[in-house]
């Protein structure tokens, strides 16, 4: 992995053409727009680039109906780069209203982009809409592009964890009345190990714990699958 002069973080290419960091789950990135010109620009523009240490995954839409149908198929959107301008000139913003309030996306970061900047949405028109970014085309270069999205999949990524730390708290709580039977014990185990994996940053489909014989304390390490 190798940084360049403008701090963007690469791939690196192994001698069988692949790095660590290629075999980790990528960020998932919606890139939807009319304009098929952008969409070559944004996979150029992304290519081999590591966020927090994982690589990108980019799926395409072409209009906001076809990028509604993807997403109820899809999961695990961290970032939709969104145009503003497509159908229609609100097709973006009646695209983040179904999002937001129908699929209930609540996590998936929204960046508005759009070619027209007389389009640009008002403050309260973002804040209704619960839009996370608003960017031109034009400002969006490599090094801006990289940057916003950065700071885009840190904040999906810190609310997956707040998720996971109430889902884990919810089970503990609803629990700690029935610890003694075998289904609140059941239930409290799950919400422990739900805690344990968000702090450690796995999916919490197990724990296994084990002791050496020079120990006799045992050491828990995760495991994910």
């Amino acid at each position: 992995m190798v940084a360049s002069n403008d701090d963007l973080v690469f791939l690196d290419d192994s001698e069988d053409g692949t790095g660590d960091a290629a075999n980790l789950q990528p960020w998932r990135v919606l890139v939807v727009d009319d304009d098929q010109d952008v969409h070559e620009a944004t996979r150029f523009a992304l290519a081999h680039l590591l966020i927090l240490g994982r690589p990108l995954e980019l799926l395409h839409a072409h209009s906001a109906c076809e990028a509604l149908e993807l997403l109820q198929r899809e999961g695990d959107i961290a970032v939709i780069l969104l145009d503003v301008v497509m159908e229609s000139d609100d097709a973006g913003l009646r695209t983040v209203g179904v999002i937001r309030e129908q699929l209930k996306m609540l996590n998936t970061r929204i960046i508005l982009r759009t070619g027209q900047p007389g389009h640009a949405p008002e403050a309260d028109t973002i804040a209704r809409y619960d839009i996370n970014d608003y960017k031109t085309k034009s400002e969006l270069t490599q090094n801006k592009l990289f940057t916003t999205l950065t700071a885009a999949i840190r904040s999906y990524d810190q609310l997956l964890r707040l998720d996971a730390n109430r889902r884990g708290l919810e089970k503990i709580v609803s629990a700690s009345n029935q610890f003694i039977a075998e289904k609140g014990l059941r239930t409290f185990a799950e919400g422990v190990i739900t805690q344990i994996a968000s702090l450690i940053g796995v999916a919490p489909e197990g724990v296994v714990c084990a002791a050496s014989e020079e120990s006799t304390s045992p050491t828990c390490p995760a495991i994910s699958g």
